[in-house]
């Protein structure tokens, strides 16, 4: 895994931002329970920490606030939390879920990338109970449902190279199954190289890069947490 020392690079300029915006951004990092930055391997569970994965085959860690080398991209996840709803996104049966993992995103290829299929392949989930998507082919991990530009609820497309773009990947998980009280995440990286069927250069070979089990919590709208008047506030 790749570490990569933060340098801001502003986002293109859209036009206004989003409800979908202000229902995963607005969110106080104490409210959803997932540190920043400070999340390091060897935290307990019991503190909100991340596990590393386990097995003969050990990965990096996917570490909350710090960007991950993900070819074609750089990947930092920012927040990890689930929703009942949200505005403009319609799931495939009503009463199912989002399971939203926010993140910041920056193609390093010298191109843009059109179809962002990478893109897509590039955050996944796997072991959560309800998903609507199958789970990749001769894997068990699963793409989101959606991935899309928090400011404006658009999907990514081209994805510019050298610009830091704040993304969501949504995953709809059914209604019968419970929210997760964790996840296990993977970021996927893919290879630059020829196609042996028509030898055309393309990102191939999908390669989990890092994988963590993550807390995650509820989302709730920041109007019911401040529609509270403290104990003696004055009315």
């Amino acid at each position: 895994m790749s570490i990569i020392e933060e340098t801001p690079v502003e986002e293109p300029a859209r036009p206004g931002r989003s409800r979908v915006a202000e229902r995963l951004l607005n969110q106080p990092l104490r409210n959803l329970g997932v540190g920043v930055a400070a999340v390091v391997l060897g935290v307990t569970a019991a503190f909100g920490g991340l596990e590393p994965s386990t097995g003969t085959d050990r990965l990096p860690p996917v570490q909350i606030g710090v960007k991950t080398l993900v070819a074609p991209y750089e990947i930092k996840i920012n927040k990890v939390i689930w929703v009942d709803d949200l505005p403009n996104l319609y799931p495939t049966e009503r009463g199912n879920r989002w399971l939203a993992l926010t993140a910041t995103v920056r193609n390093t290829h010298e191109t843009s990338l059109y179809g962002a299929a990478e893109l897509a392949a590039s955050v996944t989930l796997s072991g959560v109970d309800g998903l609507v998507r199958k789970p990749e082919p001769d894997a068990d991990r699963v793409r989101s449902s959606y991935q899309r530009v928090i400011l404006d609820n658009t999907d990514l497309q081209p994805v510019q190279p050298g610009i830091d773009y704040t993304m969501v990947f949504l995953f709809e998980q059914k209604a019968a199954s419970a929210p997760p009280n964790q996840v296990s995440v993977q970021l996927v990286g893919h290879t630059w190289r020829q196609d042996s069927i028509d030898k055309t250069d393309k990102w191939l070979d999908p390669t989990v890069i890092a994988t963590s089990t993550v807390p995650m919590t509820e989302s709730r709208p920041a109007a019911s947490a401040s529609s509270v008047a403290p104990t003696g506030a004055a009315r």
